[in-house]
């Protein structure tokens, strides 16, 4: 029997499916913490996409925090009851103290469970937890899955556009003095995600105009072409237009995805990404 059947996957909640999507690709979603106030809410269980979305159109200040160790231990308990390991794959940890709590909570399984950096988030995520999945298929042993990935994880890109300056500038991101300026003059920043770490990129002028340099910026990042997944933050129709112009070029494009929590409490209601994985 292969090894992938005897395999549980576990991702965090920043994947941009809701745990009954996940669920039906095989994945076990454990939730991010999202922090309105002095409350922590399990994201897409005590909270829903929409609800985050909602509360930040109406002003409201949230943020985001890790997994919670106790939600880790517990999914890798139950799906040891009926799977021989588990693969928990997360979002960089440059970016969140998930990947350093799973590590450190998988030592207590004695190398029953795995734990992968993503290197990325959402899309970027479920790229790098697809093709662990296709390697372990594929006869590649457990002990060298991380060492398998790497050159692929090592070339997935995620390019963010806000649709406005209002949450970055919320969320710390940029200076009221930036803000003030770049709504002036309607300069929006692409921001990439690379390496674990989201960068600031180039500046375009317009929404509209970031959605085509997203495009242009997957053709000289992605030459040879490769699948995508897009995602929005309540923005299903920007989504639609960058992917229809993905598509007009033969690029395989996947999702949509929600944006989730974590990009769209600092990027903003309106944000579309666009992650892309190298060509098999």
């Amino acid at each position: 029997m292969p090894i992938a059947s005897k395999v549980a996957f576990v991702a965090d909640s920043t994947l941009g499916l809701n745990p009954e999507e996940a669920l039906e690709q095989g994945i076990h979603v454990v939730p991010q913490q999202v922090i309105w106030g002095n409350r922590a809410l399990r994201d897409q269980l005590e909270i829903t996409d929409e609800e985050v979305l909602d509360l930040l159109r109406q002003g409201e200040r949230l943020s985001t925090s890790q997994v919670a160790p106790e939600d880790l231990r517990t999914a890798y308990e139950t799906l040891l009851k009926t799977h021989e390991r588990v693969l928990s794959v997360h979002l960089s940890g440059l970016l969140s103290g998930t990947v350093a709590n799973a590590m450190a909570i998988a030592q207590e399984f004695g190398g029953r469970v795995k734990v992968l950096d993503s290197w990325s988030l959402n899309g970027g995520l479920l790229l790098v937890l697809e093709e662990a999945r296709r390697l372990l298929r594929r006869g590649v042993a457990w002990d060298q899955l991380e060492e398998a990935v790497a050159p692929y994880r090592e070339r997935v890109r995620g390019y963010i556009l806000p649709q406005t300056l209002t949450y970055l500038h919320r969320s710390g991101r940029i200076s009221g003095l930036q803000r003030f300026m770049g709504g002036l003059l309607s300069i929006l920043p692409v921001l990439e995600v690379k390496g674990g770490r989201v960068l600031a990129g180039l500046r375009v002028r317009g929404f509209q105009e970031g959605l085509r340099r997203l495009a242009q910026l997957f053709r000289r990042d992605s030459p040879a072409g490769g699948p995508v997944y897009l995602a929005h933050a309540g923005n299903l129709e920007g989504a639609r237009t960058l992917g229809e112009a993905l598509r007009a070029e033969g690029v395989e494009v996947l999702g949509p995805l929600r944006a989730g929590a974590a990009v769209s409490v600092h990027a903003g209601p309106g944000t579309v990404a666009l992650f892309a994985g190298p060509r098999g």
